[in-house]
């Protein structure tokens, strides 16, 4: 079983140098070309915004800094010893994975689909329902979101469980996502992310994962291939090893590697 994220897989997290423009300080790496390639933190902490309404750290919890409006996703399998991979290679072709308003607030991610809604000052309102309840820190990040309260529902038969999903975020000093776990009905997978230094882009996430009977272990190892002009990158090589086992112990253990070419397509605000 594989959950794919943009940045999940998703989530791969950026931090960057401020870029001003007009009356927000955009969150770029535009300094020096070497920085952009590299992929290295310029400095850590949020740019203070002048606009009260725009927030620089949802892109950088779901792996982008900059005016970004829209990415899409090509995901094409490079080789697999799982079955359930084989097939098509084009495992995703342009597909709508993020997008974020002109303040920097993200209002769809790839998890889930997951679609955030706000009112005229900037306030989270709503996701899949009114009863989602997302949480950010004194810093702005989001910290907890929770969709599809099922408290006091008598009725299951009311509920759509694959709208029912949660999510955690743990950063570390500088900024980036060190941990993230994502649960929903009857599974959950935590995730570590590691970083080479002062890199933006993790090198490896291990992770761990319950669903149904089974216990799912993981490496996801990461290369970086290409970057645009804000420093987020285009096109990076993931290998993907897992090991699934049942929850009791029995048997011997599933176990697969794949390898995948993922590019993604970013689309601006006009600057």
């Amino acid at each position: 079983m594989k959950l794919s994220f943009v940045f999940f897989s998703a989530i791969m997290f950026c931090l960057a140098s401020c870029k001003t423009n007009g009356n927000v300080n955009q969150s770029v790496t535009t300094s020096d070309t070497t920085g952009r390639e590299s992929g290295q933190l310029q400095e850590s902490g949020a740019p203070a915004a002048e606009n009260s309404k725009y927030n620089p750290t949802d892109g950088r919890t779901f792996g982008v800094v900059g005016p970004v409006q829209e990415i899409r996703l090509s995901k094409a399998l490079l080789s697999t010893t799982s079955t359930e991979e084989q097939g098509d290679p084009w495992l995703e072709d342009n597909t709508l994975e993020m997008t974020f308003d002109q303040y920097g607030r993200v209002t769809l991610d790839g998890l889930g689909g997951c679609k955030y809604y706000y009112d005229e000052n900037g306030n989270f309102i709503k996701g899949f329902s009114d009863k989602t309840v997302m949480v950010r820190d004194d810093k702005g990040r989001i910290k907890n979101y929770a969709n599809t309260s099922i408290e006091g529902i008598d009725d299951y038969s009311k509920i759509n469980f694959d709208e029912y999903i949660a999510k955690n975020f743990e950063y570390d000093e500088l900024g980036r996502v060190i941990k993230a776990t994502y649960s929903g009905w009857e599974w959950m997978t935590d995730y570590e992310y590691e970083y080479f230094g002062g890199n933006v882009y993790p090198t490896k996430a291990t992770y761990e994962s319950t669903a149904e009977s089974l216990v799912i272990k993981g490496k996801i190892t990461y290369t970086y291939k290409e970057y645009d002009k804000y420093g987020n990158w285009t096109e990076r090589q993931v290998v993907w090893e897992e090991e699934t086992r049942d929850c009791g112990g029995a048997g011997d253990p599933e176990i697969s590697k794949d390898e995948y070419l993922e590019r993604r397509v970013i689309k601006y605000y006009q600057e």
